[in-house]
This record gives structure tokens, C-alpha cells and sequence, in this order.
């Protein structure tokens, strides 16, 4: 065949239809294929679905939940931690009424710690969303679902664990069910523990030494067993920083098993009671005194028999039935002499000095169980003289430490804190005595320790200067409207004297004689010797030297 210039302008015109037949044959082929693509992906998309509903609201856990922050102790150990928990729920609107009862006795028999009759009322609710059980274990999750019941299904949600169980419960407190804080620090901080940002990223770290805490639960609770006590609390403070590194009240309670826990046990002693602490005040009206310059140390009282005002008589515990220079009446704790002391001192300068102290007026502290004061609302003569040993004023024991630390930290007042400091020095202090006067009440609390006749005498540890003050106190009836025949015992002791680092309270309320401390039941046989076995316990854990050797460097540091 001769293909000449006709020819190939019939052949192209073929071949032009030839392509154009084909071009039309593959955009039918590509509509079928994108339709049936289609097609596929809805039934996909209806399967998804179908299975989402099915398995209740699976889209609340597509996105991994972030519970609460972690809580740390000063030195990176671990208090509070959050972990994952799986609730049992259902959706009762979706459930056929005619197989509520037979789905209710299934699971009645799964789970037998849940009534046939609960279930059911459950399975009835009007509402589409209702727990079944809370905290479900997995073998127990896996036996409900062979039910068959798709509308049963798990909910994860946020848990909370105290690694420490009993240990600082009251400095932690607490969170409910729903993971929301209800006591402590978990109520105080509740929204920053919540919060995602600050839950991803970072803990909250406290100022308290677990091991510490621990050394004072375990004694403050032999004591308190020891001598059949009613309750007590400690307090373990930094004297320059004003951190707390421990705090207690007991009875204690396990924050993991809230449920359990009872009225004593939830009640803080330390921060939320507020007690008459008894001679433990005479730290403070002597400061005060020695302050106003309305004595010294060698200014002579008459403690040769009992004072009487009004209907009131005032004793001592062990009268010398002679005069005493100020400094015996603090080294034998003398009611008879601060009696006087407190008529010296006055109303005005009582009451400025209690309120540089911050004796009148609430505490801060990071916890929202916070005791108010009470105090004499007209501070007549006799109010004077029962406040300078510490009655007709009662105070929690976090408040009084608070005013303890600044009289003997060179009169510089610093509200305590359970969150650690970065720095102190920033902190502004305010003045409550100069610090002439701090010197002299330390070397008189020295004394009061580290004297063989001293109140105190029982804390004294060889080699070490330890100063305090003991305070027994009668017990006020709960309207205030007397006293009762039980004592409240308490020991504040601090050391090094000569340079304050820390300072250890104790408290023991209403413990019985025993026949190992010869039937006495005072706070020189009972708190004074905690006071000494926990301090005892802190100087390897702290790393504290000899009194010798503090000295040496004491000395050095002032000399530079």
C-alpha cells in the first residue's frame, strides 16, 4: 500500500478517534473506581461509628489524660503520685428495659460486692452515663464484658497514691474520688495540681525531710503510746529559712484509705487546734521583759509563797519558797515569779509585742486547716499576769514556734512555710526584739536544758547545746469555763544555743504516770525527752557536729 499525503489524513484521522474512544473509556473507568472508593470509605466511616457507640465514649479517652503533679519532698523523694484507674459504667438509656434485670443478676454474681438491687436501680436511671463501680480490676472487667451487654463499658480516670501512707497525712491531706483535693496541701494547691501545663512539667516541692518526718512520727508516737495520751503534734522548723521540714498531729490517717479515716484523726493539731501551751510562754514574756529593759537577768522577785488576786491563787510546781533573780525564775520556771513579770511588762507593751509576734491574729501557712487565736478581749491585771505563763491565751503550735524562732533568731519574725525556698535572704523579716536581747533569753534557755536544776534538764545531750523550755499546762474545759484535773505537757528545745539552726517542738496532750518516769507526768519527764531522742536522730541524718567543733566555725564566721 503507497501511502501518499491522502492516505495519512485518513489514517490520522482514525487514529484521532481511536485515542479520543479511548480517552472516554478511561474517565468512565476512573468514575467507577472513585466511586466504589467512596463507597468503601462510608462503610468504614459507619463501622467506626458504630463501633465508638458501641463501646461507649471512646473519644474522652483519645487523648491520654494528664492527672495531677507529683508532690516531692525537699530533696527530690517522692510524697504524691497520680496513676491510671478504671471505672465500670454504662449507658442505661441504651440497655432494653426487658434485659435490666437479667444484665443487673449477671453482674451481681461477677461482682459480688455489689447488690442485685443497686445495680438495677442504676441500670434505671433516667440519665446516660451512670458508674457502675469504681476502681474495677481488670480479671473482674474482662468476666463483666463475656455478658455481652455492649453498652457496659470502662472509664479511665486519674488515681492518687501516697507513698508514704500515715507519714506528713496532715502536711499532704487528702483527694477525693474525683481527684479534687480535700485537705492539706492537695486542697491548698488543688487548681496549680490540676492544672495540665503544670502537671506535665513540673512537682510540687515541699520543705519538709521525709526521712525527718518519719523520726518524728515514730516518737511523738511511742510517747503518746507510752503514756496512753490523748493526741499530740510535733513540729521540726529551720530557724534561718522558717521552713517546717516535719509536722505531725495525732492521731494520724492513711491518705490512700480516706474512707477509713475519723474526726481525730482528720483534725490537725499542729496548725487547726488551738491550746493554752503554759510555761512555754515564759520564752516569751521574758524576751519581752528583757526587751522593754524592765529587768535583767540579776532583778530579784519574791517567790516565797503563792500569789493571790481576785479568786485566783497562783502556785508553783516546785516552790523555793525563796527570792530568785530572773534568771532562776526561768531556769525553775516559776508561775509566781512571771506573774509579776507580767504586771511589770503591762497591757501596752504586752499587747505590742504579742502582736509583732503575730500571737493575735491568724496564721499563714500553706494549708487551709488553720486554727485562730483566742485571746483576752479586755487584758485585765489578772489576764497580765496567766499570760506571761502562758494561760487565758491560747494559741495552735505552729503559731507559737512561729514566735519561739523569733526571739531566738536574733528577733527577726518569718511566717513558716511548707514550700521550699530557693532563697531566704529576700524574705524582709520584721523585728520583734533586738538582737541584744535574743542573746541573753538563748543563754537563759541554755540553762534551762543544760543545768542539772533546769525544768528542761532531761533533753540535755552531751556535747551538744541544746536550750529549751517545757511548758505543763492545766487543761481548760471545751467552754472554757475551767479547768479539769489533765495536763497538756510540751517542750519547744533549739540548737546550736549560741547560733540557732533548728528548732524541735513537741507536744503530748493528757498523758497518764507511768511508773518509769516515778509516776510524774510533766513536760520535763514526758515532751523534753522525745524532744531529746528526735534531736538524737537528727544529728547523723543532718550531719551535725559537736558543740566544740560548732563553735570553732561559729567563731571563725564571726571573726571574718
Amino acid at each position: 500500500m503507497i501511502y501518499n499525503k491522502d492516505n495519512l489524513k485518513l489514517f490520522g484521522d482514525f487514529k484521532e478517534r481511536v485515542i479520543k474512544a479511548k480517552q472516554r473509556f478511561s474517565l468512565i473507568l476512573f468514575f467507577l473506581f472513585f466511586g466504589y472508593f467512596l463507597i468503601t470509605l462510608k462503610i468504614i466511616d459507619i463501622s467506626i461509628n458504630n463501633k465508638i457507640k458501641l463501646s461507649g465514649n471512646i473519644k474522652k479517652n483519645e487523648t491520654p489524660l494528664i492527672c495531677r503533679a507529683d508532690i516531692i519532698d525537699r530533696n527530690g523523694d517522692l510524697l504524691a503520685t497520680s496513676f491510671l484507674v478504671d471505672d465500670l459504667a454504662v449507658n442505661p438509656l441504651k440497655i432494653e428495659k426487658k434485659q435490666k434485670e437479667i444484665i443487673a443478676k449477671k453482674i451481681s454474681k461477677t461482682l459480688s460486692d455489689l447488690k442485685y438491687e443497686d445495680i438495677l436501680k442504676k441500670l434505671n436511671s433516667k440519665k446516660s452515663f451512670a458508674y457502675l463501680k469504681r476502681s474495677i480490676e481488670p480479671k473482674k472487667y474482662e468476666e463483666v464484658m463475656r455478658i455481652g451487654e455492649p453498652n457496659i463499658f470502662k472509664v479511665k480516670r486519674c488515681g492518687r497514691e501516697y507513698l508514704h501512707e500515715q507519714h506528713a497525712s496532715h502536711i499532704l491531706g487528702a483527694v477525693n474520688i474525683d481527684n479534687n483535693g480535700i485537705k492539706g496541701v492537695e486542697k491548698k494547691f488543688d487548681e496549680i495540681l490540676k492544672d495540665k501545663k503544670f502537671a506535665k512539667n513540673s512537682k510540687l516541692q515541699l520543705s519538709i525531710d521525709i526521712n525527718l518526718q518519719k523520726s518524728l512520727d515514730e516518737h511523738l508516737g511511742s510517747t503518746i503510746s507510752k503514756h496512753s495520751a490523748d493526741s499530740g503534734a510535733g513540729i521540726i522548723l529551720d530557724v534561718k529559712t522558717s521552713e517546717i521540714l516535719a509536722m505531725n498531729s495525732f492521731p494520724q490517717f492513711n491518705p490512700n484509705e480516706i474512707d477509713k479515716m475519723n474526726k481525730e484523726a482528720e483534725f490537725n493539731n499542729a496548725t487547726h487546734g488551738v491550746f493554752e501551751l503554759g510555761s512555754l510562754f515564759k520564752s516569751l514574756s521574758g524576751a519581752i521583759a528583757l526587751d522593754t529593759k524592765i529587768l535583767t537577768e540579776e532583778t530579784i522577785y519574791d517567790a516565797r509563797k503563792p500569789i493571790k488576786e481576785g479568786k485566783f491563787t497562783i502556785h508553783d510546781y516546785k516552790p523555793k519558797k525563796r527570792k530568785l533573780k530572773f534568771s532562776e525564775c526561768v531556769l525553775y520556771s516559776s508561775n509566781i515569779c512571771f506573774a509579776q513579770v507580767g504586771t511589770d511588762i503591762g497591757k501596752k507593751n504586752m499587747k505590742k509585742y504579742f502582736e509583732r509576734m503575730k500571737l493575735t491574729t491568724k496564721p499563714e501557712i500553706e494549708l487551709p486547716e488553720v486554727g485562730e487565736p483566742i485571746v483576752p478581749t479586755v487584758w485585765r491585771k489578772t489576764d497580765l499576769m496567766a499570760m506571761s505563763y502562758g494561760h487565758t491565751i491560747a494559741v495552735s503550735p505552729l503559731q507559737f514556734v512561729n514566735a519561739f524562732n523569733s526571739i531566738i533568731n536574733d528577733g527577726k519574725f518569718r511566717y513558716s512555710t511548707l514550700i521550699k525556698k530557693e532563697n531566704y535572704e529576700n524574705d524582709n523579716p520584721t523585728n520583734v526584739i533586738n538582737q541584744d536581747t535574743s542573746k541573753k533569753i538563748r543563754k537563759l534557755l541554755r540553762d534551762v536544758v543544760g543545768n542539772k536544776e533546769g525544768s528542761g534538764k532531761n533533753a540535755n545531750i552531751e556535747g551538744y547545746s541544746i536550750g529549751g523550755k517545757t511548758g505543763t499546762a492545766i487543761k481548760n474545759k471545751k467552754d472554757r469555763s475551767g479547768y479539769k484535773d489533765e495536763n497538756r505537757t510540751s517542750f519547744v528545745g533549739f540548737f546550736p544555743s549560741y547560733d540557732p539552726k533548728y528548732i524541735v517542738f513537741i507536744m503530748v496532750d493528757n498523758p497518764k504516770r507511768i511508773k518509769e518516769n516515778f509516776y510524774y507526768a510533766t513536760a520535763g519527764w514526758v515532751a523534753a525527752p522525745t524532744v531529746k531522742e528526735i534531736i538524737n536522730e537528727m544529728i547523723p541524718k543532718l550531719r551535725i557536729e559537736s558543740e566544740k567543733k560548732e563553735k570553732e566555725n561559729y567563731l571563725t564566721l564571726r571573726t571574718r
